[in-house]
């Protein structure tokens, strides 16, 4: 198994990684989040953490449901970005993609 730098200095041809191997003693998902949380993730490991858990459970946790998991990951996604760039640079992404078609904004044409 790689180290977390050489995994992202390497160049592959796009077949099986090593990084997507995981170390037999892990059994939990929480195994995984608290490998990543120590040895990559930092300041972002709480967001995380639960981007994770929510993808995982998609759907599965007694009392939500799919919009419930998808606010969450969206929410600390954008915790995040926040974190990386400002709340200012948020609000224009959000102000950028509501306003594209996509999602039901302006088309290039009519602005």
């Amino acid at each position: 198994m790689f180290t977390e730098e050489e995994n992202t200095k390497r160049i592959t041809d796009g077949g099986p990684s090593s990084y997507y191997d995981f170390p037999p003693s892990w059994t939990t998902l929480n195994d995984y989040i608290e490998y990543k949380s120590e040895n990559q993730w930092g300041k972002h490991s709480f967001h995380l953490g639960n981007i994770t858990k929510a993808s995982c459970r998609w759907g599965d946790k007694e009392g939500t449901n799919l919009e419930y998991d998808s606010k969450k990951i969206i929410y600390s996604g954008l915790r995040i970005l926040q974190q990386e760039v400002g709340q200012t640079v948020v609000r224009e992404y959000l102000e950028t993609l509501l306003n594209d078609n996509q999602f039901g904004g302006e088309t290039k044409d009519e602005q």
